[in-house]
């Protein structure tokens, strides 16, 4: 996933009128659905629980589907090229193969595998997604403070998902200054396939030495604070809503009965 679309996935978090419900709520909601996707049948299972998160993420959180969209490119991605892993099989070709070259070949069955496996995948993402939208990481690190997660390893955290917007900012601005000086653009084949090599390694040099110089000074201004345990953040108010709670009930029993209905 691209800064931006971390930076526009945080925005939304941030903004989504979820903020304000209690976290414990959202991740029942969230991983509910991510149980169900992954071992409810695939048809209609999967189906159901991607359109109840799209529901819940565009409808009731009021989160753009632009953005949404966005933060569902790499998962997208991963979800394909794992599907066209199992849509191979390995071996000598059944007897009811489509198609087969030596040892690859494929079939019904392995289309079947593949398919399924995306079904799950996609929709149990999307179900991680009405977390995700919905949630800050700073609310959820400060929620997982309550089952007594070491202070040192939500601070690690916390600190680490704040560098990733400074390194996505880096990035952004030392590929502009390249743009900018005609890096992107050399002269040749040989000659533009030697300057892109240069211009990379540059490009990790400088990201990474600036990276380097954020973190120390991030670290010299919280030991000027006095940081020495934990690094904690104001609680936001939150009132228990019962409606969410009985509709991630409702919305899960119905899921399941359709699903086993239907698989009958």
């Amino acid at each position: 996933m691209s800064g931006l679309h971390i930076g526009a996935l945080d925005d939304a978090a941030w903004g989504s009128p979820w903020r304000r419900r209690r976290v414990g709520e959202k991740v029942a909601c969230s991983m509910g659905l991510v149980l169900t996707a992954l071992l409810a049948p695939t048809w209609p299972g999967t189906l159901l629980v991607a359109v109840a998160a799209i529901a819940l993420i565009v409808g009731a959180a009021r989160i753009r589907p632009r953005v949404l969209l966005a933060a569902m490119s790499a998962p997208i991605v991963f979800l394909i090229l794992g599907a066209i892993s199992v849509l191979f099989s390995v071996g000598t070709a059944p007897a009811d193969a489509w198609w087969h070259a030596a040892f690859l070949s494929v079939g019904p069955t392995s289309v079947a595998q593949a398919a399924r496996l995306f079904a799950h995948g996609l929709s149990g993402t999307l179900a991680v997604m009405v977390l995700a939208t919905t949630t800050p990481m700073v609310d959820l690190l400060t929620w997982l403070r309550r089952f007594r997660v070491p202070d040192p390893l939500l601070g690690i955290a916390s600190l680490t998902y704040r560098l990733l917007f400074v390194l996505a900012e880096t990035t952004a601005n030392v590929l502009a200054a390249q743009r900018c000086r005609l890096g992107d653009n050399p002269v040749g084949r040989w000659n533009g396939l030697s300057r892109r090599w240069h211009n990379t390694a540059a490009a990790v040099g400088a990201i990474g030495l600036r990276a380097w110089d954020r973190s120390s000074r991030l670290t010299e201004g919280l030991a000027h604070r006095g940081f020495e345990t934990s690094l904690v953040t104001l609680p936001v108010p939150r009132v228990a809503s019962p409606r969410l709670i009985t509709a991630t009930v409702v919305v899960l029993a119905a899921i399941w009965s359709i699903s086993l209905v239907v698989a009958r």
